[in-house]
């Protein structure tokens, strides 16, 4: 599952392409350990600025390993009261985690620490995995009363685009209607734009191009953050289940929805389910998913080229 932090850097799977005039300005700051940029008419420049503090703000909010976040604070037990936010999130994940029989697990931090691919050259042995599943398993989360038990909470899977969402929310209330919020790699768009999916055995170029209009772009893949060890290539997408990487025959997945969160939650719970899974995008209004396979074919929700024009380079 993906870590909210350093993942964040890695998983820019998603590149624009946007015909932007003189008076649109594009931006950069830093936030949860990536670059941020968010382009807008350039009369929206202190929104854009207000934009970026934000998501200072949630930065102290989702961060798992900022001592001073509150995510870190409930994990240490330092702090037992979440706020709206936290609750809006968790709640959330604790509903995708029943829809994919614990695929999806915002429990699963420990799992996530024992498999750091930035530092590891080695996989963790059984009994290391194992000890690590004991405290993995969303159904002892109670989210009212409020309770984590031995659990500790991984949002990373989610929490890039519930920010993303309220960011949206936030332009679209001061009346800007052409904004692309990429959120090293969660994209969100205000208006209309193509996008372009990379290809995943080549990160450099693009696979596809699709179309989108006020919807958010997340894409999920495995080929960026990993190590290799005695011939076996080991990434950072974990199965709670099994508490090993997903292994599976899917190079990426990219799911467009209205909702940033839902497209951020669906597309690893995609990648770890396989294919079958795209019938989850049917649970969630105007939500659409494409994989592409190893040998680069590809699979698609139904009448997925048609919504998006998609165009394969």
């Amino acid at each position: 599952m993906k870590k909210f932090l350093p993942l964040f850097m890695l998983l820019a799977l998603v590149t624009l392409f946007s015909s932007c005039t003189e008076t649109k300005v594009t931006r950069q700051s830093f936030a949860f350990d990536t670059v941020l940029n968010i382009t807008a008419d350039e009369k929206y420049n202190e929104e854009i600025s207000e934009a970026f503090r934000m998501c200072q703000g949630y930065e102290k909010v989702f961060s798992r390993t900022n001592k001073e976040s509150e995510l870190y604070k409930i994990n240490n037990k330092v702090s037992v009261l979440p706020s709206k936010e936290i609750k809006e999130v968790l709640e959330f994940s604790l509903d995708m985690s029943k829809k994919t029989d614990g695929a999806f697990d915002v429990t699963v931090a420990p799992l996530v620490d024992l498999w750091d691919v930035n530092k590891r050259t080695a996989p963790p042995s059984s009994e290391e995995i194992e000890k690590a599943k004991e405290n993995v398993g969303y159904e002892n989360i109670s989210s009212a009363p409020f309770s984590l038990g031995k659990a500790s909470l991984d949002m990373g899977a989610v929490a890039k685009g519930y920010i993303a969402d309220r960011l949206v929310d936030y332009f679209k209330e001061k009346g800007a209607d052409d904004v692309i919020i990429d959120l090293g790699g969660n994209v969100a768009l205000v208006g209309e734009h193509s996008v372009g999916i990379r290809n995943p055995k080549k990160p450099d170029e693009v696979f596809a191009v699709i179309h989108l209009k006020d919807k958010s772009a997340v894409t999920s893949g495995a080929y960026q953050r990993y190590f290799d060890y005695e011939g076996e290539r080991y990434h950072h997408i974990i199965d709670p289940r099994t508490g090993y990487p997903s292994d599976g025959d899917i190079l990426s997945v990219t799911v467009v929805s209205p909702s940033s969160m839902v497209a951020d939650a669906l597309s690893t719970s995609i990648y770890i389910l396989g294919e079958d899974a795209l019938s989850l995008c049917e649970e969630f209004p105007h939500t659409d998913a494409i994989i592409i396979r190893k040998d680069l074919n590809t699979a698609t929700t139904k009448g997925f080229a048609e919504k998006y024009s998609l165009a394969y380079k």
